[in-house]
């Protein structure tokens, strides 16, 4: 039997039924991507094509090269075989549709060196994947880790893609039996050795019918996918490709000024959600990396990232034909709620905006930007929001802090300290030390506050604050839904900082640096934004800052969100730990990019917490298994939160300290 004429065997019946078979699979698979790719159109607009290097570039590290999958070393070792196997077979699996579509059609360079290194690699690859795919199955049936969602759809998958490696290793054995050259295709030589007793008409049918039965698991498995959560294996390069390649952190900016009565204000329904974030959907395949370290999941809360995207993915798909059923399908709109009446409002305001989930996440789907645009439509079309979110909405609004504290006081930390402000500095100054509300009104705050300046004026750097003409970034208002007072605040900030000339700005609140950073720039503020620790690195590292003084310290770093994940920063902190004599820091067994949130992100600061564990306690419980009750931090928020559960659960005398406060102590003074 030769290679070139695998088809020969179906006769003009055969060929017939052939047809037939490709024309209903290949028109099914045509007509579900259609439709699929139609309900993308009714997603809001979002631009995602530019910047096509950088975005090429993301493809081959995070999808062909599958970067965050061995954040999980042993599945993401059998992924990588599952993966490259099924790019690699999908060449054999398409020539072997086009033998039965083209009489005497064979693969082009087939008889050369090129075909036959192809050749042998496809024979190894199937038998790699058919060995990840055993890993896959010791995982689910021995190991099961919590984060796996056990469907049949899984095990399904699993079967359809052995199913395609074995019946063509089993095809091209009975070739091999039956006369053709082997040499290079090792692994089906050696099924050919198992099947030396058949005789050539036995040979011939085997082949026959494995040759159809692949086709007919590949028509079913190709049609299946898109009614699965297996729909990544078309959709997920492309997510890839459109991933968001801004900053982490930011968060788009809504357009308040174009609106009329049809606007409507964040996400209210599926077709509300971009047609990005909608591929994202598509692409989820319920793997659970992103609940494995979410605080909310850990803590019994009603989020689980996998179970809202499945929620929200189920609906869309339930909708899909009586939107498409309307003439023509741009402009078509869903009047399902999705808050209440497909999702509990419980689950929109347990987030703690953390991002734990999105760094997690393989595929890169988002989760932050879904939860706050439900939370837009809730705060700013039907005023529906935890009660205790409007006394930090009212403090923003009527005093510039969420603390509700009289503004005339905000510079009030300061006295004694000779701390210039920018009205009083006339422009000469290297950084706007940006204090932020917890650096003005919280007492822990405040003392971060003077540390820096302290290490600031050893340094001989030159600072100003803006005092009483500083207002609250927005951070809290903006992740809690209110992107109307989040822009008020915005705008008003960047008017005074752009009057006083300012370009490079110092801030030791996480919050306000990604904001400040990362956000600022759509409303006309464009600044160089550091945070403490790393301008102070930097001022220790070049000599400018001296740290001999010794400061007996045991302890565990806590890494804040929106320093680490989302802005990348996680060695600075640390290096000035470690700078300092005395010091001795402890690594939790989740730190750096596994650190789990304190619970006061997203504006969860401003809210209670009345479901499931305390996150706080929780992560002061996993700081505490590091070996020491103290607890160093970065972040006004962390430092309340951890402090606060020291307290909670009982250990009165236990510290928690600011590593600029570490570092203003090491100072020789």
């Amino acid at each position: 039997m030769d290679h070139a004429t695998a088809g020969s065997f179906l006769g003009i019946s055969g060929v017939v039924w052939f047809w037939l078979v490709s024309i209903v699979g290949i028109g099914g698979v045509v007509f579900s991507l259609s439709r699929r790719l139609q309900t993308l159109t009714l997603g809001a607009e979002d631009n995602r094509f530019d910047r096509m290097g950088e975005r090429i570039k993301h493809v081959l590290v995070y999808a062909i090269g599958q970067k965050k999958m061995f954040n999980d070393p042993f599945a993401g070792f059998y992924h990588l075989l599952i993966f490259y196997g099924f790019l690699v077979v999908s060449v054999r699996t398409v020539t072997m549709v086009l033998e039965g579509l083209l009489a005497g059609w064979e693969l082009p360079l087939l008889h050369t060196r090129i075909g036959h290194a192809y050749l042998f690699s496809k024979d190894i690859f199937e038998l790699l994947v058919l060995v990840g795919i055993g890993f896959a199955v010791w995982r689910r049936l021995v190991q099961k880790p919590e984060r796996i969602v056990q469907s049949f759809g899984a095990w399904q998958v699993l079967f359809l893609i052995g199913a395609l490696m074995a019946t063509d290793l089993v095809s091209e054995g009975a070739r091999i039996a039956d006369g053709m050259d082997g040499s290079y295709l090792p692994i089906s030589a050696a099924v050919a050795g198992l099947l030396s007793g058949f005789g050539p008409a036995a040979l011939q049918t085997l082949y026959a019918a494995t040759w159809w039965f692949h086709l007919f698991v590949l028509y079913y498995f190709a049609n299946e996918l898109p009614y699965s959560k297996h729909f990544h294996v078309y959709t997920s390069i492309f997510n890839v490709y459109f991933a968001n390649l801004d900053a982490p952190g930011k968060l788009p900016s809504m357009d308040l000024e174009n609106v009329d009565e049809d606007t409507t204000f964040g996400v209210a329904s599926v077709t509300d959600f971009t047609w990005k974030q909608m591929l994202d959907m598509y692409t989820c395949t319920e793997c659970g990396r992103c609940r494995e370290h979410c605080p909310t999941t850990l803590t019994n809360k009603p989020l689980q990232p996998v179970l809202f995207t499945k929620t929200v993915r189920d609906q869309l798909y339930k909708e899909q034909k009586d939107l498409l059923a309307e003439p023509g399908t741009k402009g078509c709109k869903s009047e399902v709620q999705l808050v209440s009446d497909v999702v509990d409002p419980d689950v929109i305001w347990a987030c703690t905006t953390c991002r734990w989930c999105e760094e997690a996440c393989p595929l890169d789907i988002s989760y932050v930007d879904k939860i706050v645009g439900l939370r837009q439509n809730l705060v700013l079309e039907k005023a529906e929001f935890p009660e205790e979110a409007q006394g930090a909405f009212r403090g923003m609004e009527v005093n510039g802090n969420p603390w509700q504290i009289a503004p005339e006081t905000r510079a009030d930390w300061a006295d004694g300290l000779d701390v210039p402000l920018a009205s009083e500095a006339g422009g000469d100054i290297d950084y706007l030390f940006w204090v932020g509300c917890a650096g003005s009104f919280d007492d822990n705050g405040k003392r971060v506050s003077q540390s820096l300046v302290k290490v600031l004026k050893a340094a001989e750097i030159k600072f100003a604050i803006l005092g009483q003409e500083e207002f609250c970034t927005g951070d809290s208002a903006r992740r809690l839904g209110n992107e109307y007072l989040f822009q008020t605040l915005a705008m008003q900030n960047v008017e005074t900082m752009n009057g006083y000339g300012v370009t490079k700005i110092v801030t030791n609140c996480p919050h306000c640096l990604n904001t400040l950073k990362n956000e600022y720039g759509d409303f006309g503020g464009n600044y160089e934004v550091v945070h403490g620790t790393e301008l102070v690195a930097d001022l220790v590292r070049s000599g400018r800052v001296k740290l001999a003084n010794a400061v007996d310290l045991d302890l565990a770093y806590h890494d804040p969100c929106y320093l680490g994940r989302s802005n990348g920063q996680y060695t600075d902190p640390r290096f000035l730990l470690n700078a300092v004599p005395g010091v001795n820091v402890r690594e939790a067994e989740l730190s750096a990019e596994k650190a789990m949130c304190c619970g006061a992100g997203g504006g969860r600061m401003w809210l209670e917490e009345n479901l499931g564990e305390r996150i706080n306690q929780t992560r002061y419980g996993q700081l505490k298994e590091s070996g020491t009750c103290d607890v160093g931090v970065a972040c006004p928020f962390c430092f309340s939160m951890v402090s606060d559960a020291q307290q909670e659960v009982g250990d009165e005398e236990a510290k928690t300290i600011d590593v600029i406060e570490v570092v203003a102590k090491g100072i020789d003074s």
